[in-house]
């Protein structure tokens, strides 16, 4: 998905993003679990509606302050309002490719946080980035799914498989703390830690999650079908679904939230 195309779609997303409870506490775990003090100078990178950098700002206080930046104006405009909502004078958002950040100085902030950012990043090219405005010491703190997680994602995959599309899971990079210490190694940090959890998605209808995920980072392979095959690729995947509905683990999100530090 290009650009132009992942702001459309994060601006279709941002009326009721922050309503779901599991982005929710999401959010608030990854700043739980990233040793914030009082005076940080904090980066929220795709803060979509700003509930990290909200809670980043509630941690650092009126001698610190957050930066929550997304290329999405619907995402922001949705952010602006739960600020003025929260009472906070300490977090500001931009527009802004959180990939690039050109517009901040090198060594500028104490802490970069992204929470569920990276299922539409280039992990590389994001973490070279956060590593520029990192202060030495400075943490990178991320939130991600685990990899082959949640069970629609893993079945959207397999169902567009059977009509000929393979669509890699974007999780790979990483979706285990293998993986994401790999990432992170090779991106300049040092690994620190990272912890498990797991989420409770709201229960949805396998015709929801077609919408939801038809729409999501792989629409442009999705989009590359032709009606015979995206119908039977639809219907599949929401009879699948539909039939899974007594798993008792449907619904559960294994997540690891992760660390680490510029030398």
């Amino acid at each position: 998905m290009d650009d132009n195309g992942m702001e459309a779609y994060f601006d279709g997303r941002a009326a009721g993003y922050g309503d779901l409870d599991w982005h929710v506490t999401y959010a608030e775990r990854l700043v739980e679990f990233a040793g914030l003090t009082p005076g940080m100078r904090v980066l929220d990178a795709a803060t979509g509606t700003g509930l990290a950098a909200l809670a980043a700002g509630r941690v650092v206080g009126p001698s610190g302050h957050v930066v929550g930046a997304d290329v999405s104006a619907g995402m922001l405009r949705e952010a602006a309002r739960l600020l003025d909502a929260s009472g906070l004078s300490n977090v500001t958002f931009v527009k802004s490719d959180v990939t690039a950040l050109d517009e901040f100085e090198a060594d500028s902030f104490d802490a970069v946080l992204c929470c569920a950012g990276m299922l539409y990043l280039p992990a590389d090219r994001a973490l070279a980035a956060w590593h520029r405005i990192l202060r030495p010491g400075g943490v990178v703190g991320f939130s991600a799914m685990r990899e082959g997680h949640p069970f629609a994602a893993r079945l959207f995959r397999e169902c567009a498989a059977d009509v000929g599309l393979t669509l890699a899971d974007p999780m790979a990079e990483v979706g285990s703390e293998e993986r994401a210490r790999d990432t992170l190694t090779r991106t300049g940090f040092t690994f620190e830690r990272a912890v498990q959890g797991v989420l409770a998605l709201q229960p949805r209808s396998g015709r929801e999650l077609w919408r939801s995920h038809a729409a999501s980072p792989h629409y442009p392979q999705v989009a590359s079908l032709g009606p015979a095959e995206r119908d039977a690729f639809e219907s599949s995947f929401v009879a699948r679904f539909d039939d899974a509905l007594g798993r008792p683990d449907l619904f559960d999100l294994p997540v690891i939230y992760v660390y680490a530090r510029k030398p």
